[in-house]
């Protein structure tokens, strides 16, 4: 079994700044009403599917789950394909997922791939838009969804960063099943919440597989109130996006999202970092054993990551090409 390793302080590692996991870092201003919840009931939420379609404007089927790694195993189970595709260098539970449902894997070696070259028949193909962990958003999107309905297969579009990335709207076709997250766009990711869109039939076998309750009463409060709170979104995302281009400036780095992957040029640097209370993504779970990936803060603990690192020199990635 595959097994995966996330970003985000071990027990070992608190009292560390931690760049390692990537959500937003301003406070939400609901949480004193969130904390204003019912613990002594069974916590029926299934209503607030409709408010994402309205709050949203998502003309497809909703449906929520604890968080996107819940819902990927949801839509694993409903699509039950006997082959799955994705890319080498990309978050580990696409394949722990193919692992888990028995699915023939297959691999797209490219850290920054031709679309046309997820050419599986009739399978999975498991796609993180903006991608997790080069950063780049794929404005071209739309030439995967055309390469798997020529194949006949099913893209599942983890699009939990969608929210950091200045984008035009996308069509999604009926053989695309996309998955969002609130607690990295609202900064609680300790509170495991999320929601899927799509086709009909998929979304209403999510919903059979799901666990009973899995969201738990604070996780359906939290979305009540994310779709309350949507200002907030926008205003930090603002200044999220000020702070992104500003580093670019200043390292030569780059991204579409709110983190940054960067190639050392040797392995260990993490551990250099962490020994001046500095936490970063490691790479080596994704292949890039020489890589780390690191989040955007606010400007104020951006600029002590940015003092620590300008001593390493640290280059982009070769071969991923950003949109200009």
């Amino acid at each position: 079994m595959f097994m995966v390793y996330h970003g985000g302080a071990k027990e070992n590692e608190k009292g560390l700044l931690d760049f390692s996991y990537s959500v937003n870092p301003y406070k939400v201003p609901f949480m004193r009403d969130l904390l204003k919840v019912d613990f002594n009931s069974y916590p029926y939420c299934d209503s607030l599917e409709n408010k994402i379609k309205e709050r949203l404007k998502i003309s497809q089927e909703v449906v929520i789950g604890a968080g996107i790694t819940e819902l990927l195993y949801m839509v694993s189970y409903a699509l039950r394909k006997k082959d799955a595709m994705f890319m080498a260098h990309t978050y580990g539970e696409y394949e722990r997922m193919a692992d888990i449902f028995n699915m023939r894997k297959h691999y797209v070696e490219s850290i920054d791939p031709d679309l046309t070259s997820f050419d599986i028949k009739n399978g999975i193909i498991f796609f993180a838009n903006p991608n997790n962990p080069t950063g780049k958003f794929y404005h071209d999107i739309e030439i995967l969804f055309e390469t798997a309905e020529k194949y006949n297969s099913f893209i599942v579009l983890d699009e939990a960063f969608i929210d950091f990335v200045d984008y035009d709207n996308v069509n999604y076709p009926e053989n695309v099943i996309v998955l969002r997250s609130f607690t990295k766009s609202f900064g609680l990711p300790g509170i495991r919440a999320g929601y899927a869109f799509g086709n009909e039939n998929v979304i209403k076998k999510m919903k059979e597989f799901r666990m009973p309750w899995s969201l738990g009463s604070l996780g359906c409060k939290f979305i009540e109130l994310a779709l309350k709170n949507y200002y907030y979104l926008k205003n930090s995302i603002k200044k999220i996006s000020q702070e992104r281009k500003r580093i670019e400036n200043i390292t030569g780095l780059k991204t579409d999202a709110n983190f940054f992957l960067a190639d050392a040029g040797f392995k260990g640097l993490n551990e250099i970092l962490k020994k001046s209370g500095i936490l970063v993504r490691d790479c080596s779970s994704f292949g890039l054993p020489n890589a780390i990936r690191f989040s955007i803060k606010k400007k104020r603990e951006n600029d002590i990551l940015l003092k620590e690192i300008e001593k390493f020199h640290l280059k982009p990635l070769e071969g991923i090409v950003y949109e200009v």
